[in-house]
């Protein structure tokens, strides 16, 4: 199965790299190497590669309507980027593990903390809270049910204000 990986790296190896070092590789390896043979390959990496996708994923949804996600990287600003990175690669956990049966509830919990906190700052982002994403456009209104435009048919129609009695055309 292809994976279309963003922000995490365009490659698997990249993505690998990157939630190794955020992660730590003690905790990479206890969510991702499921198979316990001391490396995240194989099934292990189709299933870390579906979970990168599905985290950004995630994040996208978060910001489409305020900042217009998916973003492209080769224009945001290196801090942009950054944090991106960093809310994605503290999403993994706890969609890596979520709907895992043999994961106790007290051991999943530490993951979701982290993915809660991950998205609280998303959201943070995308209701501005005082702040821009640099490189990022601007947040636009977006239509939910089309545009609405005006039926100039009314003119010369007159017109009374109920509250006040004013007649005007």
């Amino acid at each position: 199965m292809s994976f279309t990986l963003r922000y995490l790296g365009t490659t698997v190896a990249e993505a690998k790299t990157y939630a190794q070092e955020v992660l730590t590789p003690q905790v990479f390896l206890q969510i991702f190497d499921m198979d316990r043979d001391g490396a995240v390959s194989g099934a292990d990496e189709t299933a870390f590669a579906a979970t990168v996708e599905r985290t950004e994923t995630e994040f996208d949804e978060t910001l489409a309507a305020s900042h217009g996600a998916p973003f492209d990287v080769s224009t945001l600003a290196s801090s942009t980027l950054r944090s991106i990175r960093q809310i994605v690669a503290e999403g993994l956990p706890w969609n890596a593990v979520k709907l895992r049966a043999s994961m106790a509830d007290e051991k999943k919990a530490p993951y979701r903390v982290l993915w809660k906190d991950a998205q609280d700052r998303a959201r943070r982002i995308r209701t501005d809270d005082g702040r821009r994403l640099p490189g990022a456009s601007t947040p636009q209104p977006t239509p939910r049910a089309g545009v609405i435009t005006g039926d100039d048919g009314d003119a010369g129609t007159t017109w009374q204000n109920i509250a006040s009695g004013v007649v005007s055309v």
